[in-house]
């Protein structure tokens, strides 16, 4: 289905996560975490095990969080991380040696990837792949269909070095179709007015955020009515390396509304194997 790139977003100053070019070159892309998860595989014999650095970022600035995947000291490792995020998604690149595969598969919604090296499917490099700019509406359309998968699997070369310069994105976009269903229906500041807030009921760090202008819930989606199930979702991630052994972890994600109205993002780590 060809859609205009939130146009109508876009027209309310409102900010869409993909822009024109900017999925190739923007840092930030609307994200706004980073997680790093540390995934160790158990190999015969006792040999020393690879370790792969899964990294979320949080805004471009953001810190780097560490979610463990085994018991680690507490001001190391934390096993969830939470963060504000009108279009809802998750940015996560993964660090290591000897891969030779990584398949990625989200159980609800939608995973993609933007690859800086130019070695893996042209529409994970190649914006004009999925992307028009329509000179009529002088608007550029996508068709995410070519873009966005349930599942994915990138292999690599044995002189392959750059698994960082792949970044890999969960996108919560059947919860946006949904919330855009009759003009944007189930947004606040169009089919919701914006919420108001009881400034004396908020806690101290509400209040700092509404000091500084970020505690508007408009342009976020209010899931009120969207079903409990779906707002969850599990990003599951296994990596093979060039002797077959296979290392399995999964990212549990939900998106909820907060106080404010605002669509929050939490992921932790779950273990698989």
């Amino acid at each position: 289905m060809k859609q205009h790139i939130w146009e109508r977003l876009n027209r309310r100053s409102m900010k869409g996560r993909v822009t024109g070019r900017r999925l190739r070159r923007a840092a930030g892309f609307a994200v706004g975490l980073v997680l790093a998860v540390v995934v160790m595989v158990n190999l015969p014999f006792e040999k020393a095990a690879p370790a792969y650095a899964i990294s979320v970022k949080a805004g471009e600035d953001g810190p780097v969080f560490k979610l463990a995947d085994r018991e680690g000291k507490r001001d190391e490792h934390v096993t969830t991380v939470s963060y504000v995020d009108s279009r809802p998604g998750l940015e996560f690149y993964i660090e290591g040696g000897n891969i030779a595969s990584i398949h990625i598969k989200a159980k609800n919604e939608y995973v993609y990837a933007v690859d800086w090296t130019k070695t893996q499917h042209e529409k994970y490099w190649n914006v004009e792949y999925y992307q028009h700019f329509d000179e009529e509406t002088r608007t550029a359309v996508a068709d995410f269909n070519l873009l966005y998968d349930k599942e994915m699997t990138m292999t690599f070369d044995e002189d392959f070095r750059e698994y960082d310069q792949i970044w890999y994105r969960w996108t919560a976009w059947n919860m946006y179709e949904w919330a855009a269903e009759d003009n944007f229906s189930r947004f606040y500041g169009f089919g919701y007015d914006p919420i108001d807030i009881d400034v004396d009921s908020l806690t101290e760090e509400e209040k700092r955020e509404l000091a500084a202008e970020n505690g508007s819930s408009i342009g976020h989606m209010n899931l009120e009515d969207y079903p409990d199930h779906l707002k969850e979702d599990t990003i599951t991630i296994t990596i093979t390396d060039r002797q077959g052994h296979v290392t399995t972890k999964a990212i549990q994600v939900r998106v909820d509304n907060n106080r404010l109205g605002q669509t929050v993002v939490t992921a932790r780590l779950k273990n698989v194997s």
